[in-house]
Order: C-alpha cells, then structure tokens, then sequence
C-alpha cells in the first residue's frame, strides 16, 4: 500500500530528476543531453512501474488470502452440519 512517505518520496525524486536534467541541458550539447535526460525519464518509469507491480502482488496476495479464509469457513460450516 502506498503511504504518505511513498508519496512525499516520488515527488522528491521527480524534483530531484528535474533538476539533475537541468543541470545536464545547461552543461552537455543537446544531442548528448537529450539522451541522458531519456535515460532518467526511463529509469523513472520503470521505478514507477516496479512499484505498481508490487502494488499490483500485494492487492493479489490479499486476494487470494481472503478466497482460502472464505473457501476454508464454508468447508467448515458445511462439514458441521
């Protein structure tokens, strides 16, 4: 689950891409600029990516948890009947 530290943590680092993307335009050609800004854009969309995949197996971890308790209390309210 994403929580407030998460949150404050994405918006840190985008501030802190953009600023090191700056940095990079102001000091490098364009052409050797625009590349290394396009490795940090990619490297932060597949963070972002990597998180909604964690994202996503927890939610499916949960999931299943809650379809073995449902699936083991109907075993036993059946069995005892």
């Amino acid at each position: 689950m994403i929580t407030v530290k998460d949150l404050y943590d994405i918006v840190g680092n985008k501030i802190a891409n953009e600023t090191q993307k700056a940095i990079i335009r102001n000091n490098f050609p364009p052409q050797i600029a625009e590349r290394m800004c396009a490795a940090i854009d990619g490297h932060e969309k597949a963070a972002h990516f990597q998180r909604l995949l964690q994202e996503y197996n927890e939610w499916l971890i949960n999931q299943q948890r809650q379809q073995a308790m449902v699936q083991q209390f109907l075993r036993e309210y059946y069995s005892s009947k």
